[in-house]
């Protein structure tokens, strides 16, 4: 990069927020070689609007960042460009209690936001994995919504308005205060699951909710995926859980390495009510005569097993890696899926683990290879992927580089949806400098492998 544009964002954020060390660049980077050039950290929305500016006059790439918990799921490796950290925008703006609303900057941290609102008997009805660390504006750029996604919804659901800077470093506010708020395209939702690549979100009107009375998390085990399967089912159908798991065996010996011994070790499912004092009581009451092995936890055996649940990535990766599959199924096929790919693991890949936001159908599958190493389980991941194609569900790999099953699915939902999502790449980002290297349109503008 040249010395003057590094001049010229100094001139907007001050010296001391932009950043050339190699070791604050290779923080906000994919690998010890794909970093970007500088990191700049703004204090403000036009600040932001600047920054974006110069990229565009000069055609630089921009990535925003905020905790980077989710870098290696949403991003491709890239050298070069400008890494906007947006935790320097971390304030709330405005807290109306009455209306239920925060308005937020997108650099706050998800457990600062819920601190502060759970002192008004409020919260935010997000809770994605690894959710402690995560900036508002990456869980909705991320669309990362967690268990409790199975009774609150997605992130977009929750979500009422936006300040961001488009790609041409302009300052728009699509939505707004009030719930019905859209004369145009949904211009704000559609920021949700983008990445980056069409804006910087700078602040969020969020939609709250009331602290429920009561919460209740429940714990079965059985001895095979079948019988868990059955029990997700009646669950879900015959009661109202808030977030509803299904972990394997190999998973439920994860979640023991952090410090959680459900006293089995078979499959396990564990579901949380939440609600009213009787709603929830009826509800416990009801799984307990359903199933005699039901175990109720305590208040510090529900934060272990919750917290045990968040880290199982994290944990079962450990310093060798790991790859991460996600598999989307109806949920009637939930069983059927597990219960095959279990089959196909224990050929060669026994290590591997699989654990479910059973209630909505999604599979996360753990791959013991790091994913550097993809080759050696594209078979498996392939074979997979055609067990879930066969009830009518998809396989993507979310940590690697090679985006060819990806592209396979999203062709075949019409080869003219890959000219459609480049017409509005271009048509927002006409000089594609805005997170080129996100996973969601990166491979539609330069094929299937990784941008460089």
């Amino acid at each position: 990069m040249r010395q003057e544009t590094i001049n010229a964002l100094q001139k907007i954020v001050g010296e001391n927020n932009c950043k050339t060390d190699e070791a604050i660049r290779r923080q906000h980077g994919y690998s010890d070689t794909a970093i970007p050039d500088v990191v700049v950290y703004p204090q403000n929305s036009q600040q932001v609007a600047d920054i974006v500016k110069v990229a565009y006059n000069e055609g630089i790439p921009v990535v925003p960042w905020g905790a980077g918990t989710k870098a290696r799921i949403g991003l491709l490796p890239q050298t070069g460009g400008i890494a906007v950290n947006m935790t320097g925008m971390n304030q709330i703006v405005e807290y109306d209690y009455e209306n239920q609303t925060a308005y937020v900057e997108a650099g706050i941290s998800y457990k600062a936001l819920q601190e502060v609102l759970i002192t008004h008997n409020l919260f935010w009805p997000v809770e994605p994995i690894e959710s402690d660390d995560c900036t508002v504006g990456g869980i909705l750029v991320s669309n990362a919504a967690g268990p409790t996604k199975l009774g609150y919804g997605d992130v977009k659901h929750h979500l009422l308005g936006l300040e961001m800077v488009t790609p041409t470093g302009d300052i728009i506010n699509p939505g707004g205060k009030t719930v019905k708020n859209v004369q145009d395209y949904d211009n704000t939702r559609f920021m949700v699951g983008s990445w980056g690549s069409l804006g910087i979100i700078t602040k969020v009107m969020l939609k709250l909710k009331p602290m429920p009375e009561k919460e209740t998390t429940v714990f079965l085990t059985f001895n095979d995926i079948e019988s868990a399967y059955a029990a997700v089912r009646t669950i879900r159908n015959e009661t109202t859980p808030l977030a509803l798991e299904m972990m394997d065996n190999v998973a439920m010996s994860v979640m023991a390495k952090s410090g959680f011994n459900s006293g089995g070790n078979g499959v396990g499912v564990m579901f949380l009510y939440s609600g009213f004092i009787e709603q929830v009581d009826v509800m416990v009451d009801y799984v307990q005569k359903k199933f005699n092995s039901a175990v109720v936890l305590d208040e510090k055996a529900t934060a272990t097993a919750w917290q045990a649940r968040q880290q199982m990535f994290p944990v079962f990766a450990g310093q060798r890696g790991a790859i991460l599959a996600t598999v989307a199924v109806p949920f009637t096929a939930l069983g059927r899926f597990m219960r095959q790919a279990r089959a196909e693991l224990d050929k060669n890949r026994k290590g591997a683990a699989m654990v479910a936001h059973a209630g909505n159908g999604q599979i996360h599958v753990l791959l013991d290879q790091s994913p550097e190493a993809y080759a050696g389980v594209q078979e498996i991941v392939n074979r997979l992927a055609s067990l879930a194609s066969d009830v009518d569900g998809l396989l993507v790999v979310n940590n690697i580089t090679d985006m060819t099953l990806t592209r396979r699915w999203v062709e075949g939902r019409g080869r003219a949806m890959i000219d459609l999502m480049a017409r509005i790449k271009s048509g927002v980002d006409p000089h594609h400098i805005m997170a080129p290297n996100s996973k969601v349109l990166s491979y539609v503008l330069n094929g299937t492998k990784a941008v460089s």
